[in-house]
């Protein structure tokens, strides 16, 4: 295939510049566009401001990271195809109606939301999975005082997510339904096990008691269907918020660090030292290289796929422990290049062992950062989405 002229779309909401990195590594040319809309507008004059840029400088594709309405209204404009490598779930903007353009193409990180793109009858959908911009994470200097900084047994980044929706619905809910709702996230916690257990599991009788309880349709509001906010968004982020708390005090005898919690003091777990959120591009790279044992945990809204913290944590030279997902054993060899647990308890003896096998823990953390140079690099996905669009 001839070499590409690229352009990489940044919106003002995302800090991620590996796609530039991957189009330049893979032999084709790339120039970056940023606008001023986030990445789930439809901004009219953005999309005037792209196609301009784009008719006085021709490229053959344009790039984003997740979804942008904005970028392909003006792909659609100039007939040009546009690729977006989603790695959200949900994504809002899946289900605006610039979705269904032509000139898309999809590639999705996550097996069930992919099936359910295609469902949903968009154009050109691929699976891909995430990858680690190795370059960039190679170019990393650690020093005395990043030892210093970073240096620890384990380590955990994610939000706490707060988040008041849930007991809001539950405590306005009657009785039976309450019932249902609580079951649903009971049935939820702390399990990993390959089954699905948040997609179709409220009834249409819960569903239609949440929308009566809000001061508008959420569905309607966020272009999203009612169910899939209920389900995804709303019963996920509160399993979430009570999974972490969880999970930390199952090993907060092991004084893990936690970034990204802003919890209260009040609301802090003893044993465990909190930290603010790191910088994406520098400062976390580092703590994952310097955290014997990264602990990971996805959202249930993720259901089958790897978020991009899987990648991003093995290509810096990190160990992780992570949760299983249906999508892991098709990625890596589990045991040897990756570790996973299936419920809070797995977790906390896995952690304990790691912590007391050294060479165990090394050999699993090469041979898993192996796999990734070799297979989950920014080049090699680039390749797949241009012979994609461009051979078929």
């Amino acid at each position: 295939m001839n070499t590409k002229r690229c352009l990489l779309v940044k919106c003002i909401d995302l800090v991620l510049n590996d796609l530039y990195w991957g189009t330049i590594e893979s032999g084709n040319t790339c120039d970056s566009l940023e606008l001023s809309c986030k990445t789930l507008d439809y901004d009219e004059n953005e999309i005037v401001k792209i196609v301009k840029y784009i008719k006085s400088n021709p490229y053959d594709i344009a790039l984003t990271m997740n979804f942008s309405p904005t970028v392909s209204a003006a792909c659609k404009e100039l007939e040009i195809p546009y690729a977006s490598w989603i790695y959200d779930c949900p994504l809002q903007s899946l289900y605006s109606k610039e979705a269904q353009n032509k000139t898309n193409h999809f590639f999705i990180f996550d097996k069930y939301l992919m099936n359910n793109c295609i469902e949903r009858g968009l154009p050109n959908v691929n699976y891909l999975p995430l990858a680690s911009n190795i370059s960039r994470m190679g170019q990393l200097k650690i020093d005395v005082a990043d030892e210093t900084a970073y240096s620890c047994d384990i380590s955990f980044v994610g939000m706490q997510y707060v988040d008041g929706r849930y007991a809001y619905y539950r405590a306005n809910l009657d009785e039976a339904l309450r019932d249902q709702l609580n079951s649903i996230a009971f049935n939820m916690m702390g399990k990993w096990d390959g089954k699905d257990r948040i997609h179709n599991t409220m009834s249409e009788d819960l569903i239609d008691a949440m929308v009566a309880l809000s001061d508008e349709d959420p569905g309607d509001k966020l272009g999203l269907p009612s169910r899939l906010y209920f389900e995804e968004v709303v019963m996920a982020r509160a399993v979430a918020y009570t999974e972490r708390r969880l999970m930390m005090e199952q090993i907060a005898g092991l004084n893990p660090r936690w970034y990204g919690a802003n919890a209260e003091p009040k609301d802090q777990i003893a044993g465990v030292d909190y930290h603010p959120f790191l910088t994406y591009n520098d400062k976390l790279p580092k703590a994952y290289n310097l955290s014997r044992i990264n602990l990971s945990t996805s959202l249930h809204s993720i259901f089958s796929g790897l978020p991009l913290r899987t990648f991003d944590i093995i290509g810096a030279g990190g160990f992780i422990l992570t949760n299983y997902q249906p999508e892991t054993e098709e990625l890596f060899e589990i045991g040897k290049e990756i570790v996973v647990y299936h419920s809070f308890e797995e977790m906390a003896a896995l952690a304990k062992f790691f912590l007391t096998h050294e060479s165990a823990r090394m050999a699993i953390l090469l041979a898993g950062y192996e796999r990734v140079c070799r297979d989950y690099t920014y080049p090699v996905a680039v390749k797949k989405i241009l012979d994609s669009v461009f051979i078929g």
